[in-house]
């Protein structure tokens, strides 16, 4: 697994750096107030894009997993039920888009919509099934270079803001293109179908993992929504500033549950392994998570300097309670594809209901106070909620936390890098991220925690 996480890991790492630099380019020569309009479109947009979706990227990357040769008959009905699903939302977005909602949000979201019949065509959990991540992190690239292709090219100040969403549905066309293009020729032959039978079964396996998709965008962008109804547009765009910096390491957790499940589905009768690999991912994960946390909470309102400019100080604060839900978010990761693996959708569901009604709650107490700061206090508090309840669920399959100490280098090594921040705060931001991240890397070798094996991947000591 560590190798295929490797290849879709660095794949979506360099479409999200590069994702990363639209994004600014974006909040930059649009302004936050404009800016703001994109965030709100485009959360909106998430919600409909997991509807599209139908459950298929988690659940059709199980079936794949352990069924490869049944793909012929169940792809072109999942295709066929998606593209139907995609087009219908599109056209009742774009209606209620362009005669119903404020403008500009609503115009823009019915741009965006064009995007959705693109996403029901989308194959990319095929090939992370058949174990193929290379050629899924290849897509995500080539569409992330088309669409900030057309952004560098058409925008240029907020009077060009119509112009986002379109990079975006070039986008999404491009990469969905070349998915189907890198389908086995047996696979690219077979014509898309509507099976009404395959859908209500697609549906009747999938509505408890959309529910709980649906539940925990509620908690992404909620904070967004309610930050648009007791302040403005701007403080959307300032709050937005900071979770984009967050969001970069949320979805490469997200990318490695999608490279953990089907090694896991395959594991799963057998207890033993299936622990294994259940600690070796935690421990990976949070070799990763809690450095980006320490760090980013030391050096987060230079970061947002250096990226943003001085327009988007105020995302400082809320960024340093944002970076936090970064080690939690992805231990939940590693549960969650414990839990979908053994068929768990449901206790998923369960997960996301209480979290997302928790966070409502919270929102509405702490936004009005605490503006930008309680939205992200109101993430954090949510995030934890969520993250212990899906552990305690996969505690019920055999699969439990273990003790600190099999942490304990890595802790170690964490704190070394936090005095190493600390000792180089003077010197300019790069200098500083580098020493740490250098000093930190070293430091998991010195204390055991990385180990390396001629013709091995590296792995943790357990």
């Amino acid at each position: 697994m560590g190798l295929g996480f490797l290849k879709l890991g660095l794949g979506e790492a360099v479409a999200r750096i590069v994702a990363f630099g639209a994004t600014v380019y974006l909040a930059r020569s649009l302004g936050a107030s404009v800016y703001g309009v994109i965030v709100l479109a485009t959360a909106i947009l998430l919600y409909l894009n997991f509807l599209t979706d139908c459950g298929v990227d988690a659940l059709g990357v199980r079936e794949v997993a352990a069924a490869p040769d049944a793909v012929p008959d169940l792809l072109p009905s999942v295709l066929g039920a998606r593209l139907l699903v995609g087009t219908a939302l599109a056209l009742v977005t774009i209606a209620v888009g362009l005669t119903l909602l404020p403008q500009p949000e609503g115009a823009i979201l019915a741009a965006y919509a064009l995007t959705l019949p693109v996403i029901g065509l989308g194959t990319r959990w095929v090939h992370l099934g058949y174990e193929q991540p290379g050629r899924a992190s290849l897509a995500r690239l080539v569409t992330e270079l088309a669409m900030v292709a057309l952004v560098l090219a058409l925008v240029h100040a907020p009077g060009d803001l119509e112009h986002v969403p379109l990079a975006q549905v070039v986008g999404e066309g491009v990469g969905a293109l070349v998915l189907l293009r890198l389908l086995p020729a047996r696979l690219r032959r077979l014509p898309v179908r509507l099976e009404v039978e395959r859908v209500r079964t697609l549906f009747r396996a999938s509505w408890p993992l959309i529910l709980h998709a649906l539940l925990g965008l509620a908690i992404f962008n909620s904070d967004f929504i309610f930050l648009r109804v007791f302040r403005d547009s701007a403080a959307v765009g300032l709050y937005a500033a900071a979770y984009t910096l967050i969001s970069f390491f949320l979805n490469l957790g997200a990318t490695y549950t999608m490279t953990l499940l089907p090694v896991i589905t395959r594991l799963r009768d057998d207890a033993v392994a299936s622990k294994a690999l259940y600690d070796d991912s935690l421990a990976q994960v949070l070799a990763v998570a809690l450095p980006v946390a320490v760090g980013g909470y030391l050096v987060g309102p230079g970061i947002v300097d250096m990226v943003f400019g001085r327009g988007y100080l105020a995302s400082s604060a809320p960024l340093q309670v944002l970076i936090w839900s970064i080690p939690v978010a992805l231990i939940r990761n590693v549960a969650q594809g414990a839990l979908i693996a053994h068929q768990r959708q449901d206790q998923l569901m369960h997960t996301a209901a209480w979290a997302a009604a928790t966070n409502v709650v919270l929102n509405i107490a702490f936004i009005p106070r605490w503006g930008l700061v309680g939205a992200a206090s109101a993430t954090l508090l949510t995030e934890m909620l969520r993250t212990t309840l899906a552990v305690i669920y996969t505690a019920r399959l055999g699969l439990r936390l273990p003790g600190p100490m099999r942490f304990a280098r890595i802790a170690a090594a964490v704190t070394g890098l936090a005095v190493l921040v600390v000792l180089t705060r003077q010197l300019p931001l790069l200098a500083t991220i580098a020493a740490g991240a250098t000093g930190y890397a070293v430091l998991l070798v010195l204390v055991g925690a990385l180990r390396f094996r001629r013709g091995a991947m590296p792995e943790f000591a357990p």
